[in-house]
């Protein structure tokens, strides 16, 4: 093999292309691991002082050292387990394509990440939030449906982004969601929102003087390109602030609080596992948690027994 073919960063695009094709990863995973394989490549210049390191350099001591310097620089439990993650599958890929012959990951452990119960909003705090957009301007109103789609829905921000006129099914009343790994679930659609999504549909057309096509977003910027993942959470962020506190103002906050409040309502583990698009049952169980929390809380404010004398 040619030695070009023998640096790491020669290695990161047909690693991604092997997550797109054949793993079908998502396009987040996809980004997330290409970032943190080219930030492990900047690091290894500098720790070698060279150019190019080679496939050699991706050793034990190499990652153990990467690891440390990110400690060093304040990262963060979740964020070292994600870049040890992703040099993980780096390295099982190169012994599949027999381009190294010993895993340097094997024995390095993993960073203990404490498990913390996802931030939710209460009912009186959504209820707050929904009122919070000014619907009689154009742009109050998208707001709104951006935080309404969010709550009765629990997309992700990724599929909120990438949602267009072909994953709603109004004569049936469902979205057809495409998510993680290229699996497709079907989320109900309920009356209210199905009536104010179809006033903004019909505002936006007015809005924009253009008729929608089915391939279109749903939620699109002055430039018809259609928002980022960022730029939705800056608006999320931007509503929430102002009714709770700053761990909840982000999308995955009203994700969590859509199954908590389903839990709370009586809906079964199983039935808030298939609106998640979860693949394991052990991702929705976090959630058994909060729920839990919940009626402690209701269980020491009514029950005689439990109040305090």
């Amino acid at each position: 093999m040619a030695d070009h073919a023998q640096n790491i960063f020669s290695w990161i695009p047909r690693f991604t292309r092997y997550l797109q094709v054949e793993r079908q990863n998502s396009d987040n995973t996809i980004e997330a691991y290409e970032t943190d394989l080219i930030a492990f490549n900047e690091y290894m210049k500098k720790r070698y002082d060279i150019e190019q390191p080679m496939l050699e350099h991706f050793t034990k001591a190499a990652i153990r050292g990467y690891l440390g310097h990110l400690t060093s620089l304040k990262y963060s439990t979740r964020s070292l387990a994600r870049k040890l993650a992703a040099l993980r599958a780096f390295a099982r890929y190169l012994i599949r394509e027999n381009a190294i012959t010993a895993n340097p990951t094997l024995n390095i452990a993993s960073p203990k990440i404490q498990k913390r119960l996802p931030d939710y909003l209460s009912t009186a705090e959504m209820k707050a939030l929904l009122q919070l957009p000014d619907v009689d301007t154009f742009i109050g109103l998208r707001d709104y449906m951006i935080l309404e789609l969010f709550y009765a829905t629990g997309m992700r921000v990724s599929e909120l982004a990438n949602l267009k006129l072909e994953n709603i099914r109004f004569d049936e009343r469902i979205f057809r969601i495409k998510g993680k790994g290229e699996k497709t679930w079907l989320i109900p659609m309920g009356s209210h929102v199905a009536r104010d999504l179809d006033i903004y549909l019909k505002r936006q057309q007015i809005e924009e003087n253009v008729a929608l096509e089915y391939k279109d977003f749903i939620f699109v910027k002055n430039n018809k390109q259609p928002f980022t993942r960022g730029q939705i959470a800056s608006i999320v962020q931007k509503y929430v602030k102002r009714i709770a506190s700053k761990e909840k103002a982000h999308p995955h906050a009203l994700r969590h609080t859509f199954a908590t409040h389903l839990l709370n309502e009586g809906a079964d583990l199983i039935s808030v596992k298939e609106l998640l698009g979860h693949a394991n049952l052990s991702t929705t169980q976090i959630y058994t948690h909060v729920s839990a929390e919940h009626l402690k809380k209701i269980y020491k404010k009514s029950h005689p027994r439990a109040k305090n004398k």
